[in-house]
């Protein structure tokens, strides 16, 4: 098949001349100045990923510009402004079961990617957009790399957070290039760098403005060509040099293995693979280790590890369509009402996204420190090269802070972040009509546990009424529960769900129930663990059982972080729903009595800085004498069961009673709301790995030991008989 290839914004000055053909996906064409031009996408394309179908296409296209007569370079290119390659399709590393087919895959995308190595003449990558895994991959086997500065540009090998190492020559060339220390660093992170960031490691040689990168890209093949050299010289040098291609290595890889091995790092093999491989890029043959690299790919992509953060990034694509759905829209004036934590990050959150922004509250200090916090935040991106100065001062020019509300008419999000109040929030909602709000705005609550039926009773158009409940802190914590009261629209529903992906979010749309989804079923997770603790159990014990499980944080300092007022505050919403199930430990009550609420008292079973013994300590031995029972230590296993499970079960009651619509927002929800440990893919794929039908013996068990609390719901006994049956790799 021929074509002329997609139009471009740097045309060259000699009209191509020629066969110009393309294979498939891949477009190239020859000028008659003898630079070729390869495009990796065709007029059109949008986001480009290597697939089976476009790597042979770009194996045929290599094999035909090599054998082109007057080659004297070749320029490659995305399909156009704002994309080079995403990387490797998905679908192949989730399809793959088989070491020696992941081996092989690995084997073939490397040896065509090396074409590009393998060609006599100079070849430039033109890099804008996403460049990444086997994209970056492809362009580390070119002789140059030129980044444009436009905004979209990120270069980076992310293969390890889906469980598998970088398999195309990634852990080989960029040690290579860049030195041990800096390549683990990316690799073994994940890390993705923006275009300045690349350019300051090394990972391009050139960045240059959007609007010249392909004349820019050809001047410099013209440059090679002339000066008859295929590549810049290129050699580490200073401490780079040391800490590869000496013994000195040995401390790089030290602090590496440390680092790997704390933490929820040790639960992932794919970083310690990647740190071998890497290694041996400076102690085998350039053969050998590439062949060492795809046997790790192979290993790697068939582990339960891989095949569940696949899940999760699949989940992840998926909850970012919902922003995609006919009837949204973009919402580009906020007024963000309460300016306390909660109020004051979901502000900045928006002015970092682009909204104009104000934030009000009564309180003074409270919108003084708001306004700090944000400076905070972006005084540390910009000192990290994440951020310019000028981006960070037009942030904090998008959020102005005020005593007054202002004038209205212009506001297309309005949103409460007040305390629990039902009756505040709902005079407040009153108050945002009588004071000139659009017809069209949205009327949104950050509310952990109110009803947002009860919320929109009063309001006209209580279809635009929504809940946006936002994780603390919000500009970190990558959830929102967007929820659908009785009479929200489903375009309101689709339009909150757009913000919280352009906040960088993953929405997951529950319905108007208690507690919704997150807090329903965290409120059985922590009421355990206080039990356990009342029992005789130390939170330390508690808590070491739960990272050991995988968990970012145990129980009792989960506790401490949100507080016990709060703890208190949603059991109480969760007892009136669920009186028989439901019942709060005695412990969330006596704590937020005694003002031991966490750290935002400077203290609570933990000391104020999250270590020590914190005054919720005499709190929690004063309960433990009035039980009058002897204390009594619970092993690691039952620690999990009585806290795992319990999740499990709550986990699909809110799935039987339509909190949410299916298992992939159980899964979702609860890794990106709570923790639950990535790795294993989410709850529902932890409890099917594990057996459904152990699930439910266990709770038995406990049912018959502890109380009635264990007892499974009819749901999950009904799909453990229905005979859904274990996979292998799952423990406790």
């Amino acid at each position: 098949m021929s074509t002329t290839g997609p139009a471009m914004r740097d045309e060259p000055k000699s009209p191509p001349e020629g066969p110009a053909s393309a294979a498939g996906v891949v477009h190239w064409q020859l000028a008659a100045d003898g630079i070729a031009e390869l495009r990796l996408g065709g007029p059109g394309g949008s986001i480009v990923t290597l697939t089976r179908e476009r790597l042979e296409s770009l194996d045929l296209a290599l094999q035909e510009i090599a054998a082109a007569p007057r080659l004297r370079g070749l320029l490659v290119a995305g399909p156009g402004p704002g994309m080079f390659c995403a990387g490797a399709d998905i679908r192949l590393i989730q399809d793959i079961v088989d070491p020696a087919a992941g081996e092989a895959a690995a084997v073939r995308g490397r040896t065509i990617l090396q074409r590009l190595a393998q060609l006599p003449v100079p070849v430039v990558a033109a890099i804008e957009g996403p460049c990444l895994g086997g994209g970056f991959e492809l362009a580390l086997f070119c002789d140059l790399r030129l980044a444009s500065e436009h905004p979209s540009t990120q270069i980076g090998l992310p293969e390890v957070k889906l469980g598998i190492v970088p398999g195309f020559g990634g852990t080989q060339n960029l040690p290579r290039l860049i030195g041990l220390p800096a390549a683990l660093d990316l690799i073994l992170n994940g890390k993705l760098l923006r275009g300045r960031q690349a350019r300051k490691l090394g990972l391009v040689d050139r960045l240059v403005p959007a609007a010249k990168l392909l004349s820019t890209a050809r001047a410099e093949l013209e440059r090679r060509i002339a000066e008859g050299r295929k590549a810049p010289a290129r050699r580490l040098r200073g401490p780079a040099r040391w800490l590869s291609r000496s013994p000195l290595r040995r401390l790089v890889v030290r602090k590496a293995e440390r680092a790997l091995g704390r933490g929820q790092a040790r639960f992932y093999p794919a970083p310690r693979a990647a740190l071998q491989c890497c290694v041996e890029a400076f102690t085998l043959p350039p053969d050998q280790g590439f062949a060492a690299e795809a046997k790790a790919l192979g290993a790697t992509i068939v582990t339960p590890v891989s095949k569940g953060l696949v899940h999760l990034f699949f989940l992840t694509e998926r909850s970012k369509r919902l922003g995609k759905q006919d009837g949204t829209r973009d919402l580009e004036r906020a007024l963000v009402v309460g300016g306390g934590v909660m109020g004051a990050g979901i502000a900045g959150l928006l002015a970092d996204k682009g909204l104009r922004v104000r934030l009000c509250d009564l309180d003074l200090a409270a919108l003084a420190r708001a306004k700090a916090r944000l400076q905070q935040d972006l005084s540390r991106r910009v000192q990290r090269r994440r951020l310019e100065r000028h981006e960070a001062q037009a942030v904090q020019d998008r959020l102005a802070v005020s005593t007054d509300w202002g004038a209205l008419r212009h506001t297309d999000l309005w949103l409460e972040a007040v305390v629990e109040d039902l009756g505040l929030k709902q005079r407040l909602l009153r108050e945002a009509i009588a004071r000139g709000l659009p017809p069209g705005a949205v009327l949104a609550t950050n509310t952990s546990s109110l009803p947002v039926t009860a919320m929109a009773a009063d309001v006209p158009q209580p279809e635009r009424v929504v809940g946006l409940h936002f994780f603390n802190p919000p500009e970190k914590m990558p959830l929102v529960e967007v929820i659908r009261g009785r009479a929200t629209s489903d375009a309101t529903v689709a339009t909150a769900c757009r913000l919280a992906v352009r906040l960088g979010k993953f929405p997951v749309v529950t319905t108007d129930a208690p507690g919704f989804l997150v807090n329903r079923c965290l409120a059985p997770y922590l009421n355990e663990a206080a039990r356990l603790l009342l029992e005789g159990n130390d939170p330390e014990a508690v808590d070491a059982a739960m990272l050991e499980f995988g968990m970012p944080m145990g129980p009792c300092r989960l506790l401490d972080e949100v507080g016990f007022d709060v703890a208190a505050k949603v059991s109480e919403v969760l007892q009136q729903a669920f009186p028989d199930r439901m019942v709060p430990c005695e412990l969330f009550a006596a704590m937020a009595a005694a003002k031991a609420l966490g750290r935002k008292t400077g203290g609570g079973l933990y000391g104020g800085g999250g270590s020590g013994r914190g005054p919720g300590r005499a709190v929690l031995a004063d309960l433990r004498r009035q039980r009058g029972t002897p204390p009594r230590a619970a092993s690691r296993v039952e620690i999990v069961q009585r806290l795992v499970y319990p999740l499990v079960d709550e986990a699909y009651r809110c799935l039987d009673d339509g909190v949410v619509a299916d298992e992939a927002d159980l899964d979702l929800g609860l890794v990106m709301g709570i923790g639950f440990p990535p790795f294993t893919g989410g709850i529902t794929r932890y409890a099917r790995a594990l057996g459904l039908s152990a699930v439910v013996a266990t709770l038995d068990e406990l049912a018959r030991g502890h109380g009635p609390r264990f007892q499974p719901a009819d749901g999950l006994r009904r799909r453990a008989l229905d005979g859904q049956t274990a996979k292998p790799g799952a423990t406790t």
